[in-house]
């Protein structure tokens, strides 16, 4: 069946943390919305299947009709059905990003710009910095734990976004996760600038070959990543 509580969390970024040393490794966002309430993004930087290394894409001018749908302050957790027409994001049924333009990246390297956690963190740093940025988080969020801090940032209740990722097409035992009109990406509004960067993520174990109706891999050939190679991202816009 599709993941359980699809949707976006609109808040402010104040803080982040660089996890690759543990069986899933991923890089932990800590968020604040409007209201005051604190949430958790967990994003995946590595793959439990084979291949390890995500692909990623990132558009630091997005520029898509789903923007106009978003909450336009942090205002906290919406959840979104899982259909066309909203803000629903789907990778294999809506214009959002070029496939062909995806690479791969190793999770956390040591040296400067060189794996996914140095990607995630040029784009959150420079929304921690700038007091008007908003994150959007789309992916499945995990219940409140009223009497359990925030195992990574110690806030309390523990509250959090993870399925940050594209959200179909998987083999194994994620294919319960399968679904249409449910992928997880981030969104980040720079207003001051008057533009949007978009970060994508997906597994290269994941088919872009999917049914319409379950999300489930419907045959084909699984098409393969382009390079490999990382290139440095052009320097922000003053």
């Amino acid at each position: 069946m599709p993941i359980a509580h699809y949707g976006v969390l609109a808040a402010r970024a104040v803080d982040r943390r660089r996890e690759g040393a543990s069986d899933t490794p991923h890089y932990q966002i800590h968020l604040v919305d409007a209201g005051g309430t604190h949430f958790r993004a967990a994003v995946n930087v590595e793959s439990q299947q084979a291949p390890s290394e995500l692909l990623y894409l990132v558009d630091e001018d997005f520029a898509h009709p789903v923007t106009a749908l978003l909450p336009a302050t942090a205002a906290g957790w919406t959840a979104l059905p899982s259909r066309a027409g909203g803000a629903a994001l789907d990778f294999v049924r809506d214009k959002l990003l070029d496939r062909s333009a995806m690479r791969t990246l190793p999770p956390d390297l040591p040296g400067a710009d060189n794996d996914l956690a140095d990607l995630l963190d040029r784009q959150v740093l420079r929304a921690i910095d700038d007091p008007g940025a908003v994150l959007y988080v789309f992916g499945q969020r995990w219940p409140a734990e009223p009497t359990v801090p925030d195992k990574v940032f110690g806030f309390r209740p523990g509250n959090g976004v993870h399925d940050v990722h594209m959200n179909q097409g998987n083999s194994g035992r994620f294919t319960g996760d399968d679904g249409v009109w449910q992928d997880g990406a981030l969104l980040i509004h720079l207003p001051g600038e008057s533009r949007w960067t978009a970060v994508f993520l997906a597994f290269q174990s994941q088919s872009w070959h999917t049914d319409d109706r379950t999300g489930h891999t419907a045959g084909g050939p699984l098409p393969k990543p382009r390079g490999g190679t990382h290139r440095p991202h052009p320097a922000p816009r003053s």
